[in-house]
């Protein structure tokens, strides 16, 4: 029995053991199976040990606004007081866009041709004198016709080939007419010049005695002018009294020598009465100096729109021109006041920059690209780069713009040494500069704006010329800016 019982207990062990077996690894199999699908909660420490690199990543997050938030407040307090200007002005820089194709397409003139009528138109004034005096000195029948025969058939080839520019053809139609009417009054013209020929010969055989003034000046005083000196307050009425050997309209040359140089004195002026004054106070002086046959002309602007430095230059160098044969033009800031009178006012071989050294900048050169205040240059230069952009509506960045020019067209600009092209500035109110988003995209493209943006597109009405004892007034209406240009 106790062995049945044995063996039946020893059966009973086995088989259920065998079945523990079993069902151990049906339950191994089937925890296997169900244990992608487990979706019973996660335990409270996995949980806590995640919240922690939560709140780390929220606090980054946090940091990232707030810096977010700064840096905007520092942009909108820059660029404007909030998004709907900084939207204003890329709506005005696509207008500008705009009005420059617009010029492009109406009011361009090959700047070769406008520089053979500008030389035409320029010189037509002067062809009376200098034909009575050929006529004369070599005893030959020509007449003013057969002179001006070869510019009416050359204006007639312009406008063959220009026939669709109506100010190309307005321009042309004008000069011929001036040479018909110089042609047509052929006998009035020789009586009305008889008595001026015998003034420029007598004039001429009075220089003939005369030498050249030396190339270096005898009267020049060195730096007259320095940190701690004060301008005095005089009148313009002091200044013409003390300068009564300055002729009409400021013009001056040396009497006992023949100048050697003959230059023209361009100051773009608006409301600085006194420092004008001051200006010709001390420039009147340097330029006798230096022994020039020099003129100086005042180029102001009418009204009270939007000011345009450029085109008052531009204006003036035209008028100037057309009145003497000058060998260079300086456009002088009416602020500076020269140090210095060894600071030439001749005229260079390149352009050259003159306010090198001002007081304002601690009498440093703050960029290279900097001609502006003072910038002695010479008629075929300025025209060859067009003369100075008339897209700067505003103060500013006409000047760099002109540079940019000239250093496409492998200009060289030359500098005085800083230890004598010194200048102070007077004391005034900073004008608000045009924006600068405007003057950056003018000034990417001024190399390709000079064959049709210059002083060949220059567009303006000279309202007034008037001669002073000291200086030329030109009074210029320069119009109103082109949409998106104000």
């Amino acid at each position: 029995m106790l062995y049945a019982y044995g063996r039946h207990h020893s059966v009973l062990t086995s088989s259920s053991s065998s079945s523990f077996h079993d069902q151990e690894q049906e339950s191994s199999h089937s925890n296997h199976r169900l244990y992608r699908y487990n979706h019973e909660p996660v335990s409270s420490n996995l949980l806590s040990r995640d919240i922690s690199s939560i709140l780390i990543l929220l606090f980054f997050l946090f940091l990232l606004v707030i810096s977010l938030s700064q840096i905007l407040v520092v942009h909108t307090s820059r660029y404007g007081t909030n998004f709907s200007a900084m939207q204003k002005v890329q709506e005005e820089l696509k207008q500008m866009d705009e009005s420059m194709e617009a010029l492009l397409r109406n009011n361009v003139l090959p700047i070769d041709k406008w520089r053979l009528l500008f030389q035409i138109q320029t010189y037509l004034y002067r062809f009376e004198l200098l034909f009575d005096t050929f006529n004369n000195q070599t005893k030959t029948n020509i007449t003013i016709k057969q002179l001006l025969k070869p510019l009416l058939n050359k204006s007639d080839e312009l406008l063959l080939q220009e026939n669709n520019s109506n100010h190309l053809m307005n321009n042309i139609k004008n000069v011929q007419n001036r040479l018909v009417a110089l042609i047509d009054d052929d006998e009035y013209y020789q009586w009305k010049n008889r008595e001026i020929k015998n003034n420029y010969t007598n004039n001429n055989y009075n220089k003939r005695k005369r030498n050249y003034c030396q190339e270096e000046p005898r009267y020049l005083r060195g730096r007259y002018l320095d940190e701690n000196s004060t301008f005095p307050n005089v009148s313009l009425y002091e200044i013409e009294t003390n300068y009564t050997n300055v002729r009409s309209g400021g013009q001056w040359s040396p009497s006992h020598c023949i100048a050697r140089h003959r230059v023209a004195i361009i100051i773009p002026y608006r409301d600085r009465f006194e420092h004008l004054v001051t200006l010709l106070y001390y420039l009147h002086p340097i330029l006798q100096r230096q022994e020039l046959d020099y003129k100086i002309y005042v180029s102001e602007q009418t009204g009270n729109g939007t000011y345009n430095k450029a085109v008052l230059m531009n204006a003036a160098f035209i008028y100037g021109l057309s009145e003497y044969d000058f060998q260079c033009f300086v456009f002088h800031d009416v602020d500076l006041i020269p140090e210095d009178d060894r600071n030439m006012y001749s005229c260079p071989i390149f352009p050259r920059h003159m306010s090198v050294a001002v007081d304002e900048m601690n009498y440093k050169l703050t960029y290279e690209e900097l001609i502006g205040g003072v910038f002695n240059i010479r008629p075929d230069h300025f025209l060859t780069v067009n003369g100075y952009s008339n897209l700067y509506w505003g103060w500013g960045a006409e000047d760099d713009d002109l540079y940019y020019r000239l250093k496409e067209l492998s200009i060289k600009v030359i500098r005085p040494p800083a230890t004598i092209a010194r200048y102070k500035m007077l004391a005034h109110t900073k004008r608000v500069p045009s924006i600068w988003n405007k003057r950056a995209k003018l000034l990417y493209s001024a190399a390709k704006r000079y064959t049709w943006d210059g002083v060949s597109s220059a567009r303006y009405n000279l309202t007034s010329a008037i001669a002073y004892p000291l200086f030329t007034h030109l009074l210029i209406d320069v119009g109103v800016p082109p949409p998106g240009f104000s």
